[in-house]
């Protein structure tokens, strides 16, 4: 494949690329679920094409839901005022399914756009998903940059938090950053506050797992964990405790359910592995996991477990799925008892 078409494959990397050489196109497209990452690069092409003193008269922000052909045009026929360039951002329109003030238009606009001109849809509360059976995609993709802004995996993630807890004058270890990971998730943007967290509660020079316990706030799928070792530790008033918290935060018990259901099927996934003597490897690839920590946590708790305690509970939590979405069922009762249901079974040895 030649060298060009391989770089419009990674439009991520194109645009650091472009920024890397100072090479700013005209025309980019920025998504994804990482929103530090997305702002990050948004901001990085501000400071690129826009001369600050100027920037008044050069930097246009419009709104998708409300963009008008005629306004869109006018913005991109302005020339840049005593700069180079001029920056367009548009806010939330999917280019792909524009509004019917743009559809007719919106090709031949991208089609031709002038060199002085930066435009930038990007995409905030709704997801980027190009279709490329589009005639639109393929002059995008010609013309322009599709970066799409996943999750940092596990290799990248953890130098990245390293270079945060040093800004703040701490250090943290390789498998602290791990537990760190798995306790509060991957999204950048809910982990700077934690780290910072973290860093401010030690009193050391190392950020700690009893740093991390102690402020840190726990994502849906780590509370899961203790939500499970309490049952199976016959601590039903700690899972009740803990389901009560996380409903008095506004999770939905439907939202909550399917946690729980699909915690006990990687539990039930885990005990299959070890059954079959996966390596820790093919168990991460089993659970769509690139984390080791999480693979070898998610082992500990299944060795604890009955397949048969966790095929009853699978039952279960397909029983309490439909009850959830009968009319006027109580979803928080129905969560309440799933939850009694999988303690008592436990309690009776299910199958043993």
């Amino acid at each position: 494949m030649p060298p060009k078409k391989s770089a419009k494959a990674d439009g991520a990397q194109l645009l650091k690329n472009d920024l890397k050489n100072h090479t700013i196109g005209s025309l980019y497209l920025i998504g994804g679920e990482e929103s530090y990452l997305k702002e990050h690069y948004l901001s990085a092409l501000e400071k690129e094409v826009v001369e600050e003193t100027f920037r008044d008269f050069n930097y246009d922000v419009f709104e998708g839901a409300s963009l008008s052909a005629d306004q869109l045009t006018q913005a991109i026929d302005s020339y840049p005022a005593m700069a180079e360039r001029r920056m367009i951002v548009v806010k939330d329109l999917d280019v792909f399914k524009p509004t019917a003030a743009l559809k007719d238009a919106l090709p031949d606009i991208l089609s031709d756009l002038p060199d002085y001109v930066c435009l930038v849809f990007y995409y905030d509360t709704i997801a980027l998903k190009p279709d490329k059976r589009t005639k639109l995609y393929a002059a995008i993709n010609k013309a322009g940059c599709i970066a799409d802004f996943s999750h940092l995996e596990r290799h990248d993630l953890i130098p990245w938090v390293k270079r945060q807890a040093k800004a703040a004058g701490k250090q943290i270890d390789t498998d602290t950053c791990d537990y760190l990971l798995f306790l509060c998730g991957t999204s950048m943007t809910s982990l700077i506050p934690e780290i910072e967290k973290a860093c401010a509660h030690s009193a050391t020079d190392f950020v700690k797992r009893s740093d991390i316990d102690a402020v840190c706030t726990k994502v849906l799928d780590a509370v899961t964990f203790d939500l499970t070792d309490a049952i199976t530790a016959q601590r039903f008033d700690r899972a009740l405790g803990l389901v009560n918290d996380l409903v008095a935060q506004k999770n939905e018990p439907i939202v909550l359910l399917s946690a729980i259901a699909r915690h006990i099927q990687r539990l039930y996934a885990a005990k299959l592995a070890m059954q079959s003597h996966m390596s820790d490897k093919e168990l991460m690839e089993l659970l769509g996991s690139k984390s080791a920590y999480y693979a070898r946590k998610m082992r500990d708790s299944a060795a604890q477990l009955e397949i048969n305690w966790l095929r009853r509970t699978l039952l279960l939590c397909g029983e309490s799925d439909v009850a959830m979405k009968s009319a006027g069922s109580d979803r928080q009762k129905v969560l309440e008892l799933l939850l009694l249901q999988m303690a008592a079974n436990f309690g009776e040895k299910v199958g043993r």
